[in-house]
């Protein structure tokens, strides 16, 4: 028998305190304010800084350093993410006295499964593209609910709380999370081997990503990106349309003009064209903004009318009509990118400071070849901070390569997160593997960064603490400047 999906009957009336271990992390953060928003009183702690946490606080959210099992004591569901251990002592102190507890994943989607959800899935550009589609959505005029793993500046926050029956959400495939939801539509944006200490084998996540593109087949459908071989591969399964570069591409995007970080656009689509500014640099992004168009002209169409539902040559009636307006050619309009991805810190003297969340090889490649076309004629400076001794050690060849797309890159040790040291495992794998790599301490990487000679851009890259490191140098090379 099929487990229910998860969905409103999880979660207690409107007006109980829900209670959020971990609440400074991202997925947290936005969750929170959904919750807020549906009427819910919201209480968190977290071991990270909660100085941070402006926009909950601002809506009265109750927050605290550190935890302690009084936190749950007048809870009536708790909700902790996947790094919580069953042993934690608010989880075990909310087990004596009754209270629910609940993952993040199973409480998002509970909170949105009952909506026209899209879920947007895949290795890379998850959240660029969820983003970007949330935008594209309230261009549209659908308000939608949007759910994101990044720091979204219009929106003030990790979550954008709509009115309307339409929700996008962020859909990670680590530890199985995004099986939790049951969407109306699916975005698949790249299949590659990763989360493999979750699924244990490429073909366990493939098979985890044809289960969620399933949910949609009969509904809204699946979009992929042609591009992507496992995407395509499949999205074609599910008579999905595809969106990309690619000739045969259902939404294919080309680039007009590139100039800096700016980018001019045409997107051709079933029900027609147009062009669109972004400014965001790179192939990918321009990649991601068809992601995006492609998900706002599918919900903005009657439900069941989407991508598995389309006939050949048959171009949904709303599409030419949106196509056409003023809104959705600007729907990116001053939007420079969710924090973290090529993130510009600072640009002092000729040299330029970015951080950036790239941590698998084909991330490093994309973004390194972004910040060379929005850079143009200046010393590429990489600082990886590699992520995972699994990923470590399954990708140091190709991280080293990914690396020499840089003119200097420096590799610091390695983040472990949730992870123990593997035997043998650690940043020198990466550099052993490219003699243009070299390990680097974060004193040396902070100097490199202080003494680069103009006109030059670093780039911090990694989905570690490295972003720290980041802003202390663009903090470091604001003193000398202005010194």
């Amino acid at each position: 028998m099929t487990a229910r999906q998860p969905g409103p009957w999880d979660l207690p009336a409107a007006g109980a305190h829900i209670h959020l271990v971990g609440i400074a992390g991202a997925g947290m953060r936005g969750l929170g304010l959904l919750l807020d928003a549906a009427g819910y009183r919201i209480s968190g702690c977290d071991l990270s800084d909660i100085d941070d946490l402006g926009e909950l606080s601002a809506r009265g959210a109750r927050l605290a350093s550190g935890h302690d099992p009084a936190h749950v004591e007048d809870a009536d569901l708790v909700i902790h993410t996947s790094a919580v251990p069953a042993e934690h002592p608010e989880i075990l102190a909310a087990a004596g006295l009754g209270v629910p507890t609940m993952k993040r994943s199973r409480a998002l989607a509970a909170l949105l499964n009952e909506r026209r959800l899209a879920a947007v899935a895949g290795t890379h550009g998850k959240t660029s593209i969820t983003a970007l589609a949330g935008l594209a959505c309230a261009a549209a005029g659908l308000d939608p609910i949007v759910a994101v793993g990044g720091r979204v500046a219009p929106w003030r926050g990790f979550a954008r709380a709509g009115t309307g029956e339409v929700a996008v959400v962020e859909a990670d495939e680590y530890d199985r999370s995004f099986l939790d939801l049951n969407p109306s539509l699916v975005l698949i944006s790249s299949v590659e081997a990763e989360h493999l200490d979750t699924y244990g084998s490429v073909e366990n996540l493939d098979l985890a990503f044809r289960t969620l593109a399933g949910r949609a087949e009969e509904r809204d459908g699946v979009l992929y990106c042609s591009d992507d071989p496992g995407a395509r591969r499949i999205g074609q399964m599910f008579g999905g349309l595809g969106y990309g570069f690619a000739e045969d591409a259902d939404y294919r995007v080309e680039v007009l003009v590139t100039e800096g970080s700016s980018q001019l656009c045409r997107l051709y689509a079933p029900g027609g064209e147009m062009e669109f500014g972004l400014e965001l640099p790179g192939l990918h992004n321009a990649q991601n903004a068809a992601a995006a168009f492609a998900i706002a002209l599918t919900l903005s169409g009657p439900p069941g009318a989407g991508a598995s539902a389309s006939l050949p040559g048959v171009a949904p009636p709303h599409e030419a009509e949106l196509l056409a307006s003023d809104a959705l050619p600007q729907a990116f309009g001053g939007f420079h990118g969710v924090d973290r991805r090529l993130q510009l810190l600072s640009d002092e003297e000729g040299v330029a400071l970015l951080d950036d969340y790239a941590h698998h090889p084909t991330e490093v490649a994309a973004s390194l070849a972004a910040v060379r076309s929005a850079y143009p004629n200046r010393r590429l400076i990489a600082v990886f901070q590699p992520h995972l001794y699994s990923r470590t050690q399954m990708f140091a060849g190709e991280f080293a390569a990914a690396l020499a797309g840089a003119d200097e890159a420096l590799v610091l040790p390695i983040y472990p997160a949730r992870e123990e040291p593997i035997p043998g495992v650690d940043a020198g794998l990466i550099a052993q593997a490219s003699d243009d790599v070299r390990l680097a301490t974060d004193a040396e990487a902070l100097e490199t960064a202080r003494s680069a000679r103009r006109p030059a851009t670093v780039v911090f890259m990694g989905a570690g603490d490295v972003t720290a490191l980041a802003r202390r140098a663009a903090d470091e090379r604001a003193d000398a400047v202005g010194g």
